[in-house]
């Protein structure tokens, strides 16, 4: 982080101290952006209602709740991988939308779910799916955190300059 002070000998001291200073934390507040960016994303899941404290029970279901895949991984010195959707079927078509398709069973012969909309349960070997929106889930729950994101780096920097 290069950065050139002019004037006031006292100020660029602290000001390269300071800098130094945030670069050696560098690991750690890049963590704190990782969860940050986790919360957001989740956030923006169950504001869009893509999940509801009522069928969150993953144990009874042969995939996780969308909500349960956000993670934070990957961290490295200078970042930071946010993941969501993995080993859920429907995290992609959440993301893009999807266009109608037909859902056959594969690993069991029929298909057996709670249908809500209907009321019942369902059980069959196909469902004729209409389809959904994009709902940018990922997407907008990243362009979310980008504000907390940087009230996070403020106060860091106020804090290493001792108040700001």
């Amino acid at each position: 982080m290069p950065a050139t002070v002019i004037g006031d000998e006292a100020l660029a001291a602290k000001f390269m101290a300071a800098a130094a200073q945030l670069v050696a934390e560098e690991r750690f507040w890049v963590h704190d952006v990782g969860q940050i960016m986790e919360l957001s994303i989740k956030q923006n899941i169950e504001m869009q209602g893509l999940v509801s404290r009522t069928n969150r029970d993953s144990s009874r279901y042969a995939h996780p709740h969308l909500i349960d895949t956000t993670r934070v991984f990957n961290l490295t010195a200078h970042g930071v991988s946010v993941g969501v959707g993995k080993d859920h079927p429907a995290a992609h078509a959440l993301e893009f939308g999807a266009t109608a398709h037909v859902i056959e069973a594969s690993a069991a012969p029929q298909l057996s779910f709670w249908w809500a909309k209907a009321g019942e349960w369902f059980l069959g070997p196909r469902v004729y799916h209409p389809g959904n929106i994009a709902y940018r889930y990922a997407h907008n729950g990243a362009l979310n955190a980008v504000l907390p994101i940087a009230k996070h780096f403020v106060a860091r920097v106020g804090a290493i300059f001792g108040g700001l």
